[in-house]
This record gives structure tokens, sequence and C-alpha cells, in this order.
């Protein structure tokens, strides 16, 4: 066995826990991985209930209910696919030998579990509050290095802190609503005009509540993480693999050392070609950058440059391409389920499903409880509609005019909204596809594995954010 640090617990199999007494926490994410369904049938369920919902709640028909749904099937195509070839491109640099290595030794340097548990939650807190689309993908890999380098720390809760850490981009630079309204668009002139993000992002409120929820998250996993009993190790939820026999020619290939007889073999096993053109794409992706600023790094930027440093680390095109096919296999769970997400949001929009939902809150708030009772409501809605855009535009219309009758300043109605679409992240498997193929990949891993360690987050963050989106200074 080897060596474990004074606070670490002696890995524990699965198959060994009937005589454990396990801690609070697990209990929780015991009968959650037992209970809670699949990602795939979750966001299924999620689909017939919105059409059950829309056909009692509003004066739609099954054939409009359906008309709708069917209209926003392909609402997502553009976003999964961004996400689908982020993904590829950065685990074909993460699993290269040249950069795997470097990472792997940094998460070396993390002795103990709860250094490791701190450490994942402040690495994912902090690089998702630069941005959404930066948060996953450098603390999935963070997280896995040091998953697959130190055996005393338990994978499944790794994942969760990984994602629960994720939920603070909302308040960040990246913010999906604090940029719509900062924005010339159909909303505009309902708010009053734009409001920029020093009323919104740049605020008291935001910025105390987002720094303390970082710090809160990293002290809940920690104490979490010591009271652990059972110790389930990336190793132990490895997928069993089958030594590939390869011939020797396709051998050959993937190293590139053979003497290609043919012009076209030499092109095709050639190095400078692919790095040169790696290398022009990312010199112009750091000029972009500098020439635009921080408005210049969004998920097409990211993809951009992920795709490019890549070439400049594979030895050549064919490696590369059978390298990040490989990879798209991870990602299949976004293909498939984002288009369902984007028929449900246009379920709800469409038929005005999401609005009857803004209203019951409309006609019970006061000018004290109306932050409160839309922080709570757009998480609810939330779970139908994971899109922050979408759900700004279907609710909006409902609450800003609300917030103006009751005298709620417009910005801290936004933040509550902004702030409720985030909270339920914690309990909603959409997001958490983002973090899946690169913490997921080549394991038994699944969403349910490690969502239950996420529900005192939930409970937490969602005290903390109701009290800072309704008593703190703007």
């Amino acid at each position: 066995m080897a060596n474990l640090s004074p606070d670490a617990k002696i890995p524990v199999s699965p198959q060994q826990n009937k005589n454990v007494k396990l801690s609070l926490s697990e209990r929780t994410a015991d009968l959650y991985s037992k209970y809670f369904p699949d990602s795939m049938i979750f966001a299924l369920l999620l689909t017939l209930i919105s059409m059950v919902l829309a056909l009692l709640l509003t004066d739609s028909g099954p054939m409009q209910v359906i008309d709708h749904w069917f209209k926003g099937f392909p609402w997502m195509f553009t976003f999964a696919f961004q996400l689908i070839l982020t993904y590829a491109a950065a685990l074909v640099i993460v699993e290269s030998p040249a950069v795997g290595k470097r990472i792997e030794k940094i998460a070396r340097l993390v002795k103990t579990p709860s250094a490791a548990y701190v450490s994942t939650a402040l690495v994912g807190g902090f690089s998702s509050l630069l941005g959404w689309y930066i948060g996953p993908v450098v603390t999935a890999t963070y997280a896995r290095a040091i998953g697959r380098t130190n055996d005393s720390v338990d994978y499944r809760l790794l994942t969760a802190i990984a994602y629960s850490s994720f939920v603070v981009w909302v308040g960040g630079l990246s913010g999906t609503i604090p940029l719509f309204v900062a924005t010339q668009g159909p909303l505009t002139d309902l708010l009053g005009g734009l409001i920029p993000l020093d009323q919104t992002i740049f605020t008291v409120m935001n910025m105390v509540t987002m720094i303390t929820t970082v710090f809160v998250i990293a002290i809940i996993f920690y104490f979490i993480g010591k009271n652990k009993k059972v110790v389930v190790p990336y190793k132990d939820l490895l997928l069993e693999k089958e030594e590939e026999s390869k011939p020797a020619s396709s051998q050959q290939a993937a190293t590139g050392t053979s003497e290609w007889r043919t012009f076209a073999d030499k092109i095709n096993h050639s190095r400078p070609i692919l790095f040169v053109v790696g290398l022009i794409g990312v010199v112009y992706c750091f000029y972009y950058f500098i020439a635009n600023g921080y408005k210049g790094l969004n998920l097409n930027t990211i993809a951009f440059l992920i795709m490019f440093l890549g070439f400049m680390i594979k030895n050549n095109a064919l490696e590369y391409a059978k390298a990040f096919g490989k990879h798209m296999a991870a990602s299949t769970s976004i293909a498939v389920q984002f288009p369902l997400y984007g028929a449900i949001a246009s379920l709800l929009t469409g038929t005005g499903l999401a609005e009857v939902f803004s209203q019951w809150v409309v006609t019970i708030s006061t000018t004290g409880t109306f932050p409160m009772l839309t922080f709570l409501m757009e998480g609810l809605i939330h779970l139908f509609i994971p899109s922050a855009g979408s759900l700004f535009t279907a609710t909006g219309p409902a609450f800003i005019p609300a917030a103006v009758e009751l005298g709620v300043d417009i910005p801290r109605a936004v933040m509550a909204m902004n702030l409720g679409e985030a909270w339920t992240t914690l309990i909603q498997p959409f997001w958490a596809l983002l973090f899946m193929p690169i913490m997921a990949v080549g394991t038994k891993l699944s969403v349910r594995d490690f969502l239950g360690y996420c529900l005192p987050i939930l409970i937490v963050v969602g005290i903390m954010w109701i009290i800072g989106v309704t008593f703190l200074p703007m």
C-alpha cells in the first residue's frame, strides 16, 4: 500500500462500504446516487413535465406545445458544437506527454487530501470568475491530475468540488444577464436604458458575495473531506481496457518512426506543416487578445487558441486528428442533451409558461420580499431553462415592471434574477456536462455519483445569496 499522509484516509473500494459508518455528507451523496436518475433521463423527465405544465397552466393546445418544443430543438446546436470542439481539443493537449507530465508534476505538489480539496475549490472559484468558459477546463484538468496522482483522494468528492466551485461564474466577468443588460437589445427600453457592469458585477454586493462564496465552498469541503469515511480513488473508477493489437504499420504511423516510402506518407507525417499553422493561429490569437482586451475573450476564441496550441504540440496532422476523434466521444452527452434543453426552453418561452411562473411571484411580492422571491423562482425555472439569456428574455418582462412598481432598484432585481438562475446549477446536471468530458473520460464516473455532495453547497449558497441580494448595498 502506498504511504499516506497524516490526514489521508485509507482508500476503500465500494465493495468494502457495507460495514463502514458513513458521514452525513456521504449518506446524502449515497442516497442521491441511488435515486437520482441519469442526466439523460433527467432531461427527458423535464421534457414531459414541461409539456404537461404548459397544457395545464397556459392556453396552448397539444400541437402548439409540440410545435414550440420542435422549434427549440436546434437552439443550442452552435453552443453544443463549441463545447464539444473545445473539450476534445483540450483533452488532446492535456493527454499529450509534454503537457500531461507537467500537469501531473504540479498535481504531485499537493500531498494531502485536504490540500487537494481546498486547492481545487479555490482554483475552480477564481478561474470561473474569469469566465464560465475558462473555469471548467482549468478546474477539471487540475482536479483530474490530482485524482490520477493521489490515491488518498476521493475522486467523486473531488469532482463535486470542481463542479460546485463553478457556481460563482454568474457573478464574474462572463455573467450572462449582466452582460445582456449592458448591451443594446430587445429589453433595453423595458429596463429604462443600458445598465453598465458597475451597477451589477462590480457592485459591493456582488463582489463581497462572490469572494465570500469561493472561500465558504472551500471551507465546507475541507470539513466534508475531513469527515470522509470511504475513499474511492480515481484508479477504482477506471474502465477496464483490453489491450489493442495493432498492425506494425499502424503502430509506426502513430509514432512516425518508420521510413515513409511515398511523398504522400512524408507529407501526412510532417511535423513542420502542422506546427507552422499552429504557430500562426496562436500568435494571431494573442494579438487579438491584446487588441480587444477582455472583450475578445469568449468561447470561440478559447476554442481557437486550444486547437492551435494542440497543433503545435502534436507530431503530425494524422496524430492530431486521431487523438481529437478519440476525445470527441467524451462529449456525446453534450451532443444529445443540449438540444433537448433547447427544446424545453423554447416550450416554456413560446407557450408563456415561464411568464406564468414569474407572475406568481409578482402577485405575492412586497418591496422587501421581491429580491428573495425572484431569486427562488428564477432558480426553479432554471431547472427547465438552463440558458441564462433565454431565461431572462422569458421572465424579465414580468419581473422588471414589478420591480419598478414596488420601488425595487432595477439593478438589484437584475442581480436577483442573475444569481437565482445560477443557484440551482448545483442540482441541475445540465452544466455538469461541461466537466464530464475531462473528469469522466476513461472512467465509470457519472453525474449522479457526485451531485449529492453539492447539496450542502446549494443550501449554504442559497442563504448567502438571498442575504446578499436582499440586504447588502449595491
